[in-house]
């Protein structure tokens, strides 16, 4: 009995010994003075592809008159690109909504909203980051393109390798009816990531 017991807590330590001492799969034996290699590799796994907008509602700082202008800035806009990709390319877009009024009077169609992104505030990695529109100002007139036409928001090349990222903060105007009425008028824009 003696016997068993000391064999069996020699092989639990043999085990233990195993466990903890990682053994080749497979060994390469080598002569003395002959350059003995092993190679070694490891994977980079992607990572996120994502844009991070404004919570809603966002209120324009400028609420303008009948026949003027309402217009701010909506807010930080940010692409992250975590893909690791050797080729690393982009788009976001943006579209809109009709602006509506629950009092009441016209609506305001996309084609009076504006988007101006202009440059960059913050970039990260490398590549050509380009914005969809610059010269960015208050009105008049308004600056930037209507949302009706699907603008280009912001865009990074095929250049550059490895992550990257964008931020910018867009100039918002819409063009407000001479014939509208006193309320609070509501839309959406709406950024898409490709």
């Amino acid at each position: 009995m003696k016997k068993a017991r000391i064999y069996a807590l020699v092989g639990a330590a043999a085990m233990v010994g195993g466990a903890l001492v990682a053994t080749p799969a497979s060994a390469v034996t080598c002569d003395s003075g002959t350059a003995c290699s092993t190679t070694v590799t490891f994977t980079l796994t992607p990572g996120t592809f994502q844009i991070t907008v404004p919570d809603s509602p966002v209120a324009l700082a400028n609420n303008g008159t009948p026949g003027g202008y309402a217009y701010g800035q909506l807010g930080s806009v940010t692409v992250s690109d975590n893909r690791e990709s050797a080729t690393p390319s982009w788009t976001v877009t943006v579209t809109g909504t009709t602006f509506t009024n629950p009092a009441g009077g016209p609506t305001i169609p996309t084609s009076s909203v504006y988007y101006c992104s202009g440059t960059a505030t913050a970039t990260t990695g490398s590549g050509t980051f380009t914005p969809g529109q610059t010269g960015c100002a208050a009105p008049p007139p308004p600056t930037g393109q209507t949302v009706d036409t699907g603008p280009i928001a912001y865009s990074h090349g095929t250049d550059g390798t490895g992550n990257n990222s964008a931020t910018w903060n867009p100039l918002i105007t819409v063009s407000i009816p001479a014939d509208a009425v006193a309320g609070t008028f509501t839309g959406t824009i709406t950024h898409t990531l490709t």
